[in-house]
Protein backbone atom coordinates (compact mmCIF):
# COMPACT_ATOMS: atom_id res chain seq x y z
CA UNK A 1 0.00 0.00 0.00
CA UNK A 2 2.88 2.17 0.99
CA UNK A 3 4.20 1.74 -2.02
CA UNK A 4 1.25 2.29 -4.08
CA UNK A 5 0.72 5.83 -2.24
CA UNK A 6 4.34 6.95 -3.33
CA UNK A 7 4.26 5.86 -6.65
CA UNK A 8 1.49 7.93 -7.16
CA UNK A 9 2.58 10.91 -5.51
CA UNK A 10 4.08 13.50 -7.60
CA UNK A 11 7.99 13.93 -7.59
CA UNK A 12 7.95 17.26 -7.24
CA UNK A 13 5.71 16.91 -4.09
CA UNK A 14 8.47 14.66 -2.62
CA UNK A 15 10.74 17.68 -3.06
CA UNK A 16 8.91 19.38 -0.74
CA UNK A 17 9.24 17.43 2.06
CA UNK A 18 11.78 18.59 4.90
CA UNK A 19 15.26 17.47 4.35
CA UNK A 20 16.95 14.61 6.85
CA UNK A 21 18.14 15.64 10.23
CA UNK A 22 21.41 14.91 9.03
CA UNK A 23 21.53 17.12 5.83
CA UNK A 24 23.72 20.15 6.11
CA UNK A 25 21.65 23.23 5.44
CA UNK A 26 22.47 25.17 1.73
CA UNK A 27 25.61 27.46 2.57
CA UNK A 28 25.19 30.90 3.14
CA UNK A 29 28.42 32.34 4.45
CA UNK A 30 28.28 36.10 2.60
CA UNK A 31 25.34 36.99 4.27
CA UNK A 32 26.11 38.14 7.77
CA UNK A 33 29.25 40.22 6.33
CA UNK A 34 26.61 41.78 3.49
CA UNK A 35 23.83 42.69 5.93
CA UNK A 36 26.98 44.73 7.95
CA UNK A 37 28.24 46.45 4.84
CA UNK A 38 24.60 47.64 3.68
CA UNK A 39 23.91 48.89 6.90
CA UNK A 40 21.21 46.68 8.05
CA UNK A 41 23.16 45.02 11.02
CA UNK A 42 19.35 46.12 13.20
CA UNK A 43 18.01 43.63 11.37
CA UNK A 44 19.71 40.71 13.22
CA UNK A 45 18.85 42.19 16.32
CA UNK A 46 14.98 42.84 15.11
CA UNK A 47 11.71 40.86 16.14
CA UNK A 48 11.38 37.78 13.95
CA UNK A 49 9.09 38.87 11.42
CA UNK A 50 11.15 39.40 8.20
CA UNK A 51 12.46 36.42 5.79
CA UNK A 52 15.51 36.74 3.94
CA UNK A 53 15.37 34.57 0.39
CA UNK A 54 19.12 33.98 0.43
CA UNK A 55 20.89 32.92 -2.95
CA UNK A 56 23.03 30.03 -1.58
CA UNK A 57 26.87 30.37 -2.05
CA UNK A 58 26.70 28.32 -4.99
CA UNK A 59 23.98 30.45 -6.38
CA UNK A 60 26.21 33.82 -6.40
CA UNK A 61 29.07 32.32 -7.97
CA UNK A 62 26.94 30.62 -10.79
CA UNK A 63 25.02 33.90 -11.17
CA UNK A 64 28.79 36.23 -11.33
CA UNK A 65 27.74 38.16 -8.10
CA UNK A 66 30.02 39.15 -5.28
CA UNK A 67 27.85 41.10 -2.70
CA UNK A 68 31.03 42.46 -0.74
CA UNK A 69 31.91 43.77 -3.88
CA UNK A 70 28.93 46.26 -4.35
CA UNK A 71 28.58 49.85 -3.06
CA UNK A 72 26.58 49.81 0.38
CA UNK A 73 23.89 51.72 -1.12
CA UNK A 74 23.60 49.48 -4.27
CA UNK A 75 23.90 46.21 -1.34
CA UNK A 76 21.14 47.89 0.73
CA UNK A 77 18.61 47.82 -2.56
CA UNK A 78 19.47 44.73 -3.45
CA UNK A 79 19.29 42.83 -0.22
CA UNK A 80 15.58 44.53 0.25
CA UNK A 81 14.93 42.77 -2.95
CA UNK A 82 15.41 39.58 -1.18
CA UNK A 83 13.14 40.40 1.90
CA UNK A 84 9.50 39.55 2.82
CA UNK A 85 7.59 40.10 5.88
CA UNK A 86 5.18 37.55 4.50
CA UNK A 87 5.42 34.02 4.77
CA UNK A 88 7.28 32.23 1.53
CA UNK A 89 5.60 29.10 2.42
CA UNK A 90 1.45 30.49 1.54
CA UNK A 91 0.44 30.36 -1.58
CA UNK A 92 -0.18 33.23 -4.43
CA UNK A 93 1.70 36.56 -4.14
CA UNK A 94 5.17 37.17 -1.44
CA UNK A 95 5.54 40.89 -1.61
CA UNK A 96 9.63 41.98 -1.19
CA UNK A 97 10.37 45.03 0.73
CA UNK A 98 12.08 46.80 -2.43
CA UNK A 99 7.81 47.33 -3.20
CA UNK A 100 8.13 44.10 -5.96
CA UNK A 101 6.36 40.80 -5.94
CA UNK A 102 6.82 36.82 -6.46
CA UNK A 103 4.42 35.19 -7.75
CA UNK A 104 3.46 31.60 -7.23
CA UNK A 105 4.69 29.12 -9.97
CA UNK A 106 1.59 27.71 -11.50
CA UNK A 107 3.31 24.59 -12.51
CA UNK A 108 4.74 23.01 -9.43
CA UNK A 109 7.11 24.19 -6.92
CA UNK A 110 8.88 27.59 -7.19
CA UNK A 111 8.32 31.22 -7.44
CA UNK A 112 8.37 33.71 -10.61
CA UNK A 113 10.34 36.40 -9.92
CA UNK A 114 9.79 39.72 -11.49
CA UNK A 115 12.10 39.16 -14.77
CA UNK A 116 9.85 35.74 -15.36
CA UNK A 117 12.35 33.73 -13.96
CA UNK A 118 11.60 30.40 -11.30
CA UNK A 119 13.13 30.65 -8.22
CA UNK A 120 12.90 27.13 -6.17
CA UNK A 121 13.57 27.56 -2.26
CA UNK A 122 15.79 25.03 -0.29
CA UNK A 123 15.65 23.37 2.93
CA UNK A 124 13.49 24.90 5.71
CA UNK A 125 14.34 28.74 7.01
CA UNK A 126 17.47 28.99 9.16
CA UNK A 127 17.55 31.36 12.25
CA UNK A 128 20.82 34.01 12.13
CA UNK A 129 20.17 35.53 15.20
CA UNK A 130 16.70 37.20 15.30
CA UNK A 131 16.13 36.80 11.41
CA UNK A 132 14.83 34.12 9.22
CA UNK A 133 16.86 33.26 5.93
CA UNK A 134 16.12 30.90 3.77
CA UNK A 135 17.87 29.70 0.74
CA UNK A 136 17.49 29.78 -2.68
CA UNK A 137 18.58 28.22 -5.90
CA UNK A 138 19.42 31.84 -7.62
CA UNK A 139 19.42 35.49 -7.27
CA UNK A 140 16.17 37.58 -7.69
CA UNK A 141 16.01 40.34 -10.24
CA UNK A 142 14.53 43.03 -9.75
CA UNK A 143 12.12 44.36 -12.53
CA UNK A 144 14.16 46.41 -15.17
CA UNK A 145 11.10 47.52 -17.38
CA UNK A 146 8.52 50.66 -16.84
CA UNK A 147 5.02 49.50 -17.53
CA UNK A 148 5.49 51.30 -20.83
CA UNK A 149 8.02 48.91 -21.55
CA UNK A 150 6.52 46.04 -20.83
CA UNK A 151 3.39 46.79 -22.62
CA UNK A 152 5.33 48.36 -25.73
CA UNK A 153 7.22 44.73 -26.01
CA UNK A 154 3.44 42.85 -25.72
CA UNK A 155 2.43 41.88 -28.99
CA UNK A 156 -0.80 41.08 -27.81
CA UNK A 157 -1.62 44.88 -27.17
CA UNK A 158 0.07 46.11 -29.75
CA UNK A 159 -2.92 48.17 -30.50
CA UNK A 160 -3.08 49.32 -27.11
CA UNK A 161 0.16 50.63 -26.97
CA UNK A 162 -0.34 52.32 -30.26
CA UNK A 163 -3.53 53.70 -28.25
CA UNK A 164 -1.74 54.44 -25.00
CA UNK A 165 1.46 56.84 -27.38
CA UNK A 166 -1.47 58.63 -29.80
CA UNK A 167 -3.01 59.92 -26.19
CA UNK A 168 0.29 60.96 -24.70
CA UNK A 169 0.02 58.60 -21.74
CA UNK A 170 3.26 56.87 -22.95
CA UNK A 171 4.91 58.97 -20.74
CA UNK A 172 3.25 59.00 -17.82
CA UNK A 173 3.90 55.07 -17.51
CA UNK A 174 7.01 55.16 -18.61
CA UNK A 175 7.86 57.76 -15.02
CA UNK A 176 8.89 56.97 -11.70
CA UNK A 177 5.35 56.42 -10.59
CA UNK A 178 3.96 54.19 -9.08
CA UNK A 179 1.15 53.01 -10.86
CA UNK A 180 -1.26 50.12 -11.42
CA UNK A 181 -2.33 49.39 -15.02
CA UNK A 182 -5.48 47.03 -15.64
CA UNK A 183 -4.67 46.09 -19.51
CA UNK A 184 -7.54 44.80 -21.88
CA UNK A 185 -6.36 42.96 -24.84
CA UNK A 186 -6.71 44.45 -28.24
CA UNK A 187 -9.98 42.21 -28.88
CA UNK A 188 -10.84 43.68 -25.25
CA UNK A 189 -10.84 47.22 -26.65
CA UNK A 190 -12.74 46.45 -30.13
CA UNK A 191 -15.58 44.98 -28.10
CA UNK A 192 -15.36 47.76 -25.95
CA UNK A 193 -15.71 49.84 -28.80
CA UNK A 194 -19.21 48.03 -29.49
CA UNK A 195 -20.01 47.94 -26.47
CA UNK A 196 -20.03 51.47 -26.32
CA UNK A 197 -22.06 51.67 -29.82
CA UNK A 198 -18.81 52.57 -31.71
CA UNK A 199 -16.82 51.30 -34.56
CA UNK A 200 -13.72 49.63 -33.51
CA UNK A 201 -12.08 52.46 -35.76
CA UNK A 202 -13.91 55.08 -34.68
CA UNK A 203 -12.91 54.64 -31.23
CA UNK A 204 -8.82 53.78 -32.01
CA UNK A 205 -9.00 57.29 -33.65
CA UNK A 206 -11.18 60.04 -31.26
CA UNK A 207 -8.03 60.06 -28.97
CA UNK A 208 -10.57 62.52 -26.99
CA UNK A 209 -13.19 59.58 -25.91
CA UNK A 210 -10.22 57.20 -25.80
CA UNK A 211 -8.09 59.25 -23.40
CA UNK A 212 -10.39 59.18 -20.57
CA UNK A 213 -11.58 56.33 -20.97
CA UNK A 214 -7.70 54.61 -20.80
CA UNK A 215 -6.98 56.86 -17.65
CA UNK A 216 -9.95 54.84 -15.95
CA UNK A 217 -7.52 51.51 -16.16
CA UNK A 218 -4.64 53.38 -14.03
CA UNK A 219 -4.11 53.60 -10.32
CA UNK A 220 -2.49 55.64 -8.53
CA UNK A 221 0.03 53.21 -6.31
CA UNK A 222 1.58 50.14 -5.94
CA UNK A 223 -1.94 47.40 -5.96
CA UNK A 224 -1.35 43.67 -6.02
CA UNK A 225 -4.20 41.94 -6.20
CA UNK A 226 -4.15 40.34 -2.72
CA UNK A 227 -4.50 44.40 -1.73
CA UNK A 228 -6.94 45.24 -3.49
CA UNK A 229 -10.05 46.24 -1.44
CA UNK A 230 -12.59 43.78 -2.44
CA UNK A 231 -15.10 45.09 -2.20
CA UNK A 232 -14.66 48.46 -2.45
CA UNK A 233 -13.81 51.11 -4.39
CA UNK A 234 -10.84 53.05 -5.85
CA UNK A 235 -10.01 56.23 -7.76
CA UNK A 236 -8.41 55.62 -11.17
CA UNK A 237 -6.83 58.36 -12.91
CA UNK A 238 -9.44 59.20 -14.87
CA UNK A 239 -11.63 60.74 -11.87
CA UNK A 240 -13.58 57.47 -11.67
CA UNK A 241 -14.19 54.84 -9.37
CA UNK A 242 -13.57 51.74 -9.80
CA UNK A 243 -15.77 49.16 -8.52
CA UNK A 244 -13.97 45.92 -7.02
CA UNK A 245 -16.77 43.63 -6.37
CA UNK A 246 -16.68 40.55 -3.74
CA UNK A 247 -14.52 37.25 -5.51
CA UNK A 248 -12.25 39.28 -6.96
CA UNK A 249 -13.79 40.35 -9.75
CA UNK A 250 -13.71 44.27 -11.52
CA UNK A 251 -17.03 46.04 -12.54
CA UNK A 252 -16.81 46.81 -16.42
CA UNK A 253 -20.34 48.15 -17.42
CA UNK A 254 -22.69 44.95 -17.03
CA UNK A 255 -19.82 42.67 -16.91
CA UNK A 256 -17.95 41.55 -13.90
CA UNK A 257 -14.51 40.59 -14.95
CA UNK A 258 -11.88 38.44 -13.02
CA UNK A 259 -7.96 39.59 -13.27
CA UNK A 260 -6.68 37.53 -16.35
CA UNK A 261 -3.88 35.06 -16.23
CA UNK A 262 -0.50 37.17 -16.01
CA UNK A 263 -1.61 39.79 -13.40
CA UNK A 264 0.83 40.87 -10.76
CA UNK A 265 3.73 41.31 -13.31
CA UNK A 266 5.78 43.76 -11.50
CA UNK A 267 7.26 46.76 -13.55
CA UNK A 268 9.99 49.19 -12.12
CA UNK A 269 7.60 51.79 -11.42
CA UNK A 270 4.76 49.80 -10.54
CA UNK A 271 2.24 46.37 -11.40
CA UNK A 272 0.94 44.96 -14.75
CA UNK A 273 -2.34 43.50 -14.19
CA UNK A 274 -4.42 41.66 -17.20
CA UNK A 275 -7.70 41.66 -18.01
CA UNK A 276 -9.62 40.23 -21.01
CA UNK A 277 -12.03 43.24 -21.47
CA UNK A 278 -11.58 46.88 -21.19
CA UNK A 279 -12.64 48.60 -18.23
CA UNK A 280 -15.94 50.90 -18.90
CA UNK A 281 -18.40 53.12 -16.47
CA UNK A 282 -21.00 51.11 -14.87
CA UNK A 283 -24.58 51.18 -16.21
CA UNK A 284 -27.90 51.84 -14.68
Amino acid sequence: MLNAWTSWWPSWRMGLLPPSPSAPPPSCHWLEAAIRHAGLADLLQAPPAATLLAPTDAALEAAGLRPAELAPAALHRWLLGHLTLGSPRDDGLLPLLDGSLLRRAEAGPGWIDAEGRLVRLLGSPQPRQQLRVLAIDRPLAAASQTLWQRLAADPARARLAAALARCGLHHLLGCAGPFTFFAPTDAGLDRAAARLGLGAAALWHDSERLRPLLLDHILPGRWASSELPWPGRLRTLGGSDLSLEALGLLRSGDLSLPLARGSDQPCSNGLLHSLSEALLPPTG
